[in-house]
């Protein structure tokens, strides 16, 4: 397949996938901010955006820019690889992350049925595939990566909550699987990136007194762009 074809087809998958998980990604917002209206009481305001978010058909200025970005970053990493079906896991992770960033953007949240969705979605492609080409060595690591890094995650909760939350902890599942279905050496490279992200912005946000030393860090926004730059940088 030529570059220019592979460049079309990773635009028009990332653009369907992106345009698919839009009213998908508006409805667990809406749903999430419910949720937590109940949880803290202050349920008018909220669940008059929540409403908000659920019955506005057009989409946002930030969703636009979410879809531009769900169509030209597969289409980068096809043009740079060229189209290979193994490509697809990490390519939906992209588009998964790139929702995921708005949703961390706009409202601090990281809607739990969408990141099980992602991950579940990105799991079953990798073992469908591995089926199809016989890629079970890649599945498996794959598989202990994703573990390997979940559970990292998940102590790291354990011992100090406002380190990690326990929405990045389920974030990591997905980002392992695919991050390692590329290379173990993408999902380190992913982790550090997230890691230099998250100090470079605490500190400049110490620097101008919008956060303190102990404040809490939103660990997965950070851990999607590291997760995102490294599939790039890979490609």
């Amino acid at each position: 397949m030529s570059t220019t074809t592979a460049l079309i087809g990773g635009a028009l998958i990332g653009s369907v996938a992106g345009a698919f998980m839009v009213p998908f990604t508006r409805r667990e917002l809406a749903a999430s901010l419910t949720r937590a209206a109940d949880a803290d009481g202050a349920s008018a305001t909220t669940s008059a955006m929540a409403t908000t978010t659920m019955s506005v058909p057009r989409i946002t200025k930030g969703q636009w820019l979410a879809l531009v970005a769900s169509g030209l970053l597969p289409a980068y990493v096809l043009h740079k690889v060229g189209w290979s079906i193994i490509a697809l896991p990490p390519l939906l992770l992209l588009v998964g992350l790139v929702q995921l960033a708005y949703c961390d953007l706009t409202r601090r949240l990281l809607p739990k049925t969408l990141v099980w969705a992602m991950t579940a979605t990105v799991i079953l492609t990798e073992i469908i595939i591995a089926g199809i080409m016989h890629e079970w060595q890649r599945l498996l690591v794959a598989t202990v990566g994703g573990l390997v890094f979940f559970a990292l995650f998940f102590v790291i909760n354990l011992i100090n909550p406002s380190w990690i939350a326990f929405g990045d902890v389920r974030l990591s599942l997905g980002v392992g699987f695919g991050l390692a279905w590329v290379s173990p050496v993408a999902l380190l490279e992913g982790f550090l990136y997230a890691n230099l992200l998250a100090v470079f912005v605490g500190l400049a946000l110490i620097a101008v007194h919008r956060a303190e030393r102990k404040s809490g860090v939103p660990f997965g926004l950070y851990l999607a762009f590291g997760a995102a730059f490294a599939l790039v940088t890979w490609s």
